[in-house]
């Protein structure tokens, strides 16, 4: 009974772990983490093979701030498991554990090795919580040994995969990373935005822990811009929250930023108090060296600012043996080959940058010469149909006008012959009026001497003259000369016609007819012959004709019409 107590158990804690995503050290409850430990420990034995792995690696992961080698043990037995049994996701878990803890042992060159290959195992497996973990421990990494510039690179990336996944509490997290990156590279402005970004969400979780690191860093901040009271401000309210959820390891780091803040406001017991206080804290805590190396120096600029060189000396003396035995020439050495690693990376990622860069400027450079290539091919054509449409259009253009020429030329000609022709019968049309007009007025004259004639004698004689002169009186009426006179005028005059009757419609026959003869400047005794009227009817007439024409006496009659 009690061994499938043991089993369920166990089968409830692999589901557990397997089911969530990695969490951070940093993000659970100091007591809270002990208390899972110990369980674990007691689970561990009992359990099987296959499910002891995700067992391993959460019993490395809760070690990495506790016992960093501990972990690499752990996580080095899960990660000979794993492979053994083929289960890639604690494969990439044991490598990240194996990536903490070398750091915390500032074993840098295998922290990156193990973190490199659990990347690559984290994004053929594409869990997006996973990847940005594995993401920002190397981040961590890089920071660590001051390249920043690649810090903030996979800091950035991570902050992209929270903010996809909709992670608030890992976005915060994201925005404090890089704000520390920042507040490093003593961009201080830059990085308080981040922390401000970050606090606002923690805040609205109430994540205790959080907000006193976000509190914490803030207040660097301002005391690096020198704008101590916010730097007391936040870094005192950071401690408050510390001391709330009892936090030690954090609130050595405040109570020392709070000793600097207070020296430099030049309230030198507060900052005596606070630096005594983080001392009593440091001796209980274990893995304290860098702290309490923080403490000494702190305390030798507080004795340099009391004029108490002896001190001062004493302190900063302690600090500088402690940091020459911290980083020892093994350390350095690693350091050294980190940074060399590093740069040979670097390199390698821009010696590709350039090939990338040199083939895409080279085919850039072919496609243009292709390009100009058709451009150059394309304009030849285009410019070679403009020039044989441009020789078509210009011949068409020469025959046009050639034939327009000739076609001028010939309606010219054909209008001189008509002018001529015109004048001609016009011509012709007044010598047949002048000669209506003699042989008319001939007839009179002869039957005028006809009737003058006196036959007393002979009365048959006088009888066949009145006979005579009664015929040639009724050809005259009916002359076909006149006739044809007449035709002629309605030929000849026809548009002159018909603009008078256009725009005198109330002109009578006679009146067109007079104003045809006027118009032929044919004088009244002429134009009274060929009517057969007298010259005072034909006077009557041409002031009629003025009147419905609208002369005034001083118009000339003659010109009106043939300007019509």
């Amino acid at each position: 009974m009690n061994q499938l107590k043991t089993f369920i158990l166990i089968t409830f804690i692999c589901i557990g772990l397997t089911s969530q995503s990695q969490t951070n050290i940093w993000d659970e409850n100091p007591a809270d983490s002990q208390i899972e430990l110990d369980s674990l420990l007691i689970l561990l034995p009992t359990s099987e093979r296959a499910q002891k792995i995700p067992l391993l690696n959460r019993i490395a992961e809760i070690y990495w701030s506790i016992d960093p080698d501990k972990t690499i043990q752990y996580a080095s037995e899960a990660l000979q498991l794993s492979k053994q049994y083929g289960t890639k996701e604690q494969e990439g878990l044991a490598l990240i554990n194996l990536c903490q803890g070398y750091l915390f042992n500032d074993i840098f060159d295998k922290a990156l090795q193990y973190g490199l290959q659990s990347l690559e195992i984290r994004k053929a497996l594409g869990n997006d919580y996973d990847l940005a973990f594995t993401l920002r421990t190397l981040g961590w990494l890089y920071y660590d040994i001051g390249y920043l510039d690649k810090a903030l690179e996979y800091h950035t990336e991570t902050l992209k995969i929270h903010e996809k996944i909709g992670d608030k509490p890992r976005i915060a997290y994201s925005y404090n990373s890089i704000g520390l990156i920042y507040e490093r590279q003593d961009n201080c402005t830059l990085a308080l935005s981040f922390f401000k970004r970050s606090l606002e969400l923690i805040e609205n979780l109430n994540n205790k822990d959080r907000i006193a690191e976000a509190k914490k860093n803030m207040g660097i901040c301002y005391r690096k811009i020198n704008d101590l009271d916010l730097a007391k401000e936040y870094l005192e309210s950071a401690l408050e929250i510390t001391n709330q959820i009892k936090y030690d390891q954090n609130k050595v780091y405040i109570l020392h930023e709070l000793s600097i803040v207070y020296l430099k406001l030049g309230d030198f017991e507060k900052s005596y108090a606070l630096l005594k206080e983080s001392r009593n804290i440091i001796e209980t805590l274990s893995n304290n060296k860098e702290i309490d190396l923080e403490n000494n120096r702190i305390l030798s600029e507080y004795y340099l600012a009391k004029n108490n060189y002896k001190e001062a000396y004493n302190y900063y003396m302690k600090y500088a043996e402690g940091t020459s035995d911290i980083f020892s020439s093994n350390k350095s050495e690693k350091l050294a080959e980190m940074r060399i690693l590093y740069e040979a990376e670097r390199r390698e990622n821009e010696i590709k940058f350039l090939e990338q860069q040199r083939n895409l400027e080279a085919q850039k450079r072919n496609y243009i010469l292709i390009g100009s290539l058709l451009l150059v091919i394309i304009a030849i054509l285009i410019i070679g149909s403009l020039w044989n449409n441009i020789k078509k259009k210009k011949a068409l253009y020469l025959q046009s006008q050639k034939l327009s020429k000739e076609k001028l030329k010939t309606q010219s000609l054909e209008r001189e012959n008509l002018e001529h022709k015109l004048e001609f019968r016009t011509k012709e049309l007044t010598n047949l009026a002048l000669f209506i007009s003699q042989r008319t007025s001939i007839y009179k004259d002869l039957t005028k001497s006809l009737k003058g004639l006196k036959f007393t004698d002979l009365k048959e004689v006088k009888k066949n003259i009145d006979a005579l002169i009664k015929d040639y009186s009724f050809k005259f009426d009916l002359n076909e000369d006149i006739q044809r006179f007449h035709t002629n005028i309605e030929n000849l005059q026809s548009d002159f016609l018909f603009k008078l009757k256009e725009k005198f419609p109330n002109l009578t026959d006679k009146d067109v007819q007079l104003a045809v003869q006027v118009k032929l400047k044919l004088s009244s005794k002429e134009i009274a012959n060929i009517n057969n009227i007298s010259v005072n009817s034909v006077e009557i007439g041409r002031h009629r004709l003025r009147k419905k024409l609208g002369l005034d006496t001083k118009d000339n009659l003659v010109t009106f019409l043939e300007e019509l």
